[in-house]
């Protein structure tokens, strides 16, 4: 198959990278029914072999040194030691309120950030020495309802709130030495507008050069966009509006996740079918765009069927393959990327618990 022979082809390129590839470990975290599972992913081939299971979903973030990770479920913030081999070990574990609908952690390790969809509020916990998030919270603000995630900038000097239903990114500004946050000037950036776009924004991540932000845009149109990002004042410009819904599709389709690959060249985009929300099947898909590198602007490559409803999926580190949860599917799968063309080839695919809802990738030497 075209997949085999093109994965084959690539790891063995050269003597380094296959040294490279052998002393590397690789894990995936999947979050489904009451548990984490952890895989451990053959480097060359990107299938997954399950290692361990921890009690307790939750949404998972991992700090950039792949030191520790972070999941927030109903009323707890649980803090876990990435062990060499990939298992996790309880550190600490905190009562809090309510939960969250996604997690971050700051580039200096230092802080967790949050938010509530439903109250429309953002939060940020601190994280001590010994590397466990505490269940006081440093700073709470109030937004507007529908705040869909919570993203700190690559310098740790602001956060960046998406929220879909007021159509609005809250930019707030982050003392990175209390842990605080203020509304900015201005305080929010405003979604794109008009008839046939793509609108509502949800999730968001950082282009490398530190000039461009993606976001999806989950409706009322699906799509993604491209925002000029100004790391002196901490705003936030649309610059472009792409719509993901396919050609001749009738039923409804929503965003949720979007990622890039680590070399900033495709950015990958998860289209939810909605149009039967008990379905475990339908026309989801991985939308892939290509980068310019010059100006961060998108060409869109194709969409590639998936796992239905798609609300999490990761890129790995070294950027080879994509790790699909399908929320209604109740599956995982594994998908790798021709590096030439950005495409997407199925792998394999897993049966998993019930509504897996979030992935994460790890790399250990």
């Amino acid at each position: 198959m075209k997949k085999v022979a093109g994965i084959v082809s690539l790891i063995f390129l050269s003597s380094a990278f296959a040294s490279e590839v052998i002393a590397e470990r690789r894990f995936v975290y999947l979050s489904s029914g009451d548990e984490i599972t952890v895989f451990e992913a053959d480097p060359s081939l990107g299938k997954l072999s399950p290692v361990q299971t921890v009690e307790g979903r939750g949404l998972i973030a991992v700090d950039d040194h792949q030191t520790y990770a972070y999941a927030i479920g109903p009323k707890a913030l649980r803090t876990f030691e990435i062990q060499p081999d990939g298992k996790l070990a309880l550190l600490g574990e905190a009562e809090i309120e309510k939960g969250g609908g996604y997690l971050d952690v700051g580039p200096s390790g230092r802080f967790v950030a949050t938010n509530d969809y439903g109250a429309g509020t953002a939060t940020v916990w601190p994280i001590g020495e010994d590397g466990i998030a505490s269940g006081e919270p440093c700073a709470h603000i109030q937004l507007e309802k529908k705040a869909h995630s919570s993203v700190f900038s690559p310098d740790g000097n602001f956060v960046l709130v998406p929220a879909t239903g007021p159509n609005k990114v809250f930019q707030l500004k982050f003392d990175s030495q209390s842990g605080s946050v203020e509304p900015n000037t201005p305080p929010f950036a405003s979604g794109p507008t008009g008839e046939g776009t793509a609108q509502q924004p949800r999730h968001l991540v950082f282009h490398p050069n530190g000039k461009i932000v993606y976001t999806t845009l989950e409706r009322d149109k699906p799509g993604v966009g491209v925002w000029e990002w100004d790391d002196k004042t901490g705003t936030l410009k649309v610059v472009q509006n792409l719509v993901t819904l396919p050609d001749g599709f009738e039923g409804m389709i929503t965003t949720a996740d979007l990622h890039l690959t680590p070399n900033a060249k495709y950015l990958y985009v998860s289209n939810r079918d909605l149009t039967d929300r008990k379905a475990t099947s339908g026309e989801s898909s991985i939308v892939g765009f290509e980068v310019d590198s010059d100006t961060g602007m998108l060409s869109m490559i194709g969409h590639f069927p998936c796992e239905h409803i798609p609300r999490s999926f990761a890129i790995d580190r070294a950027g080879e393959f994509v790790y699909v949860a399908g929320q209604m599917a109740d599956k995982l799968g594994v998908y790798w990327i021709d590096q030439a063309s950005g495409e997407l080839e199925r792998v394999e695919q897993h049966a998993t618990g019930k509504g897996p809802n979030w992935v994460v990738c790890v790399s250990k030497d």
